[in-house]
């Protein structure tokens, strides 16, 4: 019940509203009409929506994305179902070879198996993440899932050089100290002994260097996600993605060719397929890559 002259709640007790033992009204029914007043409760702070948001809806819904993620896609499963056949061929060899050798003969079955990595998989989930999060017309905002299993790649990588950077100091350093401690040992290379030692000694320097430079990168990189992660959330502008992951990728690109021929020298036919695909989803990584700086740079330079 509410006071018909002040609109307050009436007690709960049944006694008269203050106004009116104030004013000598004591009236204490509401009119048919009567509406109690509204009550006003906090509302949640509305999120901003800034250019950068449209910016990383529109480029994430392009066909360029898409293209990438779908060669990227392809990629990867030509890559699978070419190591399956590989595996089956050679079990098959095995298998033909032992029906027609003497009893008691050994063989050694090696195995050259290219599993798609874990992290390749995380990165094709969170392709196709992004995407379908920028064609939600529903909202202008995105989802920071596929950032967020971006990021979760870089650790893995970080976490995996780091291992392998102690690893190479630790190999280097019993090497060196097997070295140090026996000069006269024969080796198997043909070569005098300090000659092999050194040879070795550069190739753990070597492989040391890229492990550390792996990691910096790595690192770089989970800093770029970081950054496109809080895009996402509040709309800031984010950083755009360093030179050399660009090279990187021409680096695999060469790789990719270099590998594809040594196929075709070979006769593996079955994993020709493979390195096509990879080239080809490469190309439109770094397109994609270019793309993404220009549209940042094309922001910082109109300062949203």
């Amino acid at each position: 019940m509410y006071c018909t002259n002040c609109g307050r709640k009436l007690p709960e007790d049944g006694s008269p509203c203050i106004c009116g033992a104030q004013n000598g009204n004591f009236n204490t029914q509401p009119p048919q009409n009567f509406q109690a007043p509204p009550q006003y409760y906090a509302q949640p702070p509305v999120r901003p929506v800034t250019p950068v948001h449209g910016m990383l809806k529109r480029f994430a819904s392009s066909k360029l994305f898409f293209m990438c993620a779908l060669l990227f896609t392809v990629q990867m499963v030509v890559s699978a179902v070419s190591s399956v056949i590989e595996v089956f061929t050679v079990l098959q060899n095995q298998a033909y070879l032992l029906e027609r050798a003497p009893i008691g003969t050994n063989f050694n079955v090696e195995f050259n198996v290219n599993i798609v990595p874990v992290q390749n998989i995380l990165v094709l989930i969170g392709l196709w993440l992004l995407y379908a999060s920028a064609k939600k017309t529903d909202t202008p905002f995105m989802s920071t899932a596929g950032v967020t299993l971006f990021k979760v790649t870089e650790i893995l990588q970080i976490v995996g050089c780091g291992i392998l950077c102690g690893m190479l100091l630790l190999i280097g350093l019993l090497v060196l100290l097997a070295s140090s401690g026996a000069p006269n040992v024969t080796n198997y290379t043909g070569l005098p002994d300090n000659i092999a030692i050194l040879i070795v000694g550069i190739a753990f320097a070597v492989g040391l260097v890229l492990s550390v430079l792996l990691l910096l990168y790595s690192i770089k990189m989970l800093g770029v996600w970081t950054s496109l992660q809080c895009a996402i959330q509040v709309g800031v502008l984010p950083k755009k993605l360093p030179g050399y992951a660009l090279a990187l990728q021409g680096f695999s690109i060469f790789c990719d060719a270099a590998a594809m021929i040594a196929f075709f020298v070979l006769n593996a036919w079955i994993l020709i397929p493979g390195s096509l695909c990879s080239i080809a989803a490469r190309v439109y990584v770094i397109r994609c890559m270019a793309a993404y700086n220009r549209e940042v740079a094309g922001m910082e330079a109109g300062s949203f």
